[in-house]
């Protein structure tokens, strides 16, 4: 018994180590340029690249002409894409009596070469940016954190208050390598109090995401040892700026609630685990007038073969994200808004390289997920999943389809962690288009090979 809960031990700090890693996060160890007094400085240099080759994009159409060009194709069914990234960090500290005082910079150098990213939609070749990502001040004791600024923040596994910025080439230099994860500006108050903790917040997002002003309340049990994690989440809308993903829909106005637990688990048996979340979006779009009628959820649930060698972790996952009928007065369907990715894996709400990140984008969306994970040793992973896609309705973000069936696919991937500086990742994605996508895009299978790399000198 002592050596398995050691093996959980160490594995659930590997995934942390994991996270960090990928992520490049600020919050990660950093090298100490100063310490006297209680004031106390620190700073990283994280470095990240993605490098990604595709045949038969968009399912044999080719890549896109752009954003949301569906009809418009260049032509290239073969494409490379790079994408690099610098991304320095300084953290500013000062001891007060029983709290804290402290800030946060960081500044993103990154651009895209080679043919551009895959799909044609998201970063064009050339595409580059210098400039902050974070930049926060904020006030900490045993109970209260009070920020302000630019910053990380996310409900839950990020379903959807995850991060503020859509990482396209034209305002982000790249869209792969998620340099970016700050919301753009934030006001937020984190009440960690016993059993019941709580996080009250503002957001704005980039103009990609609409310039989106969100606000709303977190609470969820402060423990989660012995049986989980449940939590409750309201936000609201109540600004926009009509561009971006918001342009001609309006994002102000909505109002969404929503119940979710993670880690759910027996006492004594932390082998089998349950995730699942339900929201709903409501609320009238103050652009258009129309209400909105939209929802989504996911079941979860994994268990992890501790007697096998390598220790692998089963899961299966449905997710449903509801789409707009036609002939209805309401809007049915649920917005995907602000998710994200590195929450909780990899490949948390990106769900599948190819259909996650081209084409669905948790939205008019049903998804059957198996996902097998394993350790082979203790810095490496390995993992294998299968995707089944399907529109809830037939249509492809409003143009009219016959089908509903979208695609099925196949991902493998390894990953190697030697320390919380350095993650890498190496993938292969296949997928067959089914009716819907043969509809919109092509008939033809599409294979994509990925190659990313972070360091984070501290």
């Amino acid at each position: 018994m002592r050596f398995r809960t050691s093996r959980r031990r160490a594995q659930s700090a590997s995934l942390a180590i994991t996270l960090s890693a990928l992520a490049g996060a600020p919050s990660a160890s950093a090298y100490q340029l100063f310490d006297s007094g209680g004031f106390s400085a620190n700073a990283n240099l994280n470095l990240r690249m993605g490098f990604r080759h595709g045949e038969e994009i968009n399912f044999g159409k080719g890549a896109l002409a752009g954003f949301g060009q569906i009809f418009r194709s260049t032509g290239e069914k073969s494409r490379n894409d790079l994408e690099v990234a610098a991304k320095p960090f300084l953290g500013l500290k000062y001891q007060l009596d029983g709290s804290e005082l402290y800030s946060g910079v960081s500044v993103v150098g990154a651009t895209t070469t080679l043919d551009g990213e895959l799909s044609g939609q998201m970063a064009r070749s050339g595409d580059r940016v210098l400039k902050t990502d974070h930049a926060y001040v904020g006030w900490r004791n045993e109970t209260f954190d009070l920020s302000f600024g630019a910053q990380e923040f996310s409900v839950g596994d990020g379903l959807i208050i995850g991060d503020g910025n859509f990482n396209q080439g034209h305002d982000n230099g790249q869209y792969w390598t998620g340099a970016f994860a700050a919301w753009r500006n934030t006001g937020i108050l984190k009440i960690n109090t016993s059993p019941i903790r709580a996080d009250l917040y503002w957001l704005r997002t980039d103009a990609d995401l609409g310039g989106s002003d969100v606000v709303g309340i977190n609470v969820e049990n402060s423990s989660t040892e012995r049986f989980g994690r449940l939590g409750l989440m309201y936000f609201e809308i109540v600004g926009d700026n009509n561009k971006g993903l918001a342009q001609g829909v309006g994002f102000k106005g909505m109002k969404a609630m929503g119940v979710r637990g993670a880690d759910l688990h027996l006492p004594g048996h932390p082998e089998f685990k349950i995730y699942g979340e339900y929201v709903y979006e409501g609320g009238r779009s103050e652009l258009t007038g129309i209400p909105n009628d939209g929802a989504a959820w996911y079941v979860e649930p994994a268990y992890e073969f501790e007697s096998l060698p390598w220790k692998p972790r089963l899961h299966y996952r449905y997710s449903h994200f509801s789409g707009d009928t036609a002939g209805t007065r309401d809007n049915e369907e649920y917005r995907g808004m602000f998710f994200t990715i590195f929450r909780r894996d990899w490949d948390t709400w990106y769900q599948g390289e190819i259909a996650g990140e081209f084409h669905l984008f948790c939205e008019n969306q049903e998804t059957h997920m198996i996902k097998l994970k394993a350790h082979p040793a203790e810095k490496w992973a390995v993992a294998g999943l299968y995707f089944h896609n399907e529109l809830d309705t037939p249509q492809y973000f409003g143009i009219p389809v016959r089908s509903t069936d979208w695609s099925d696919e196949v991902n493998f991937y390894v990953e190697y962690v030697p320390n919380q500086q350095f993650y890498g990742y190496a993938g292969v994605a296949w997928s067959t288009p089914d009716g819907a996508a043969k509809e919109i895009f092509g008939k033809e299978d599409q294979l994509v090979l990925e190659l990313y790399l972070s360091y984070t000198f501290q």
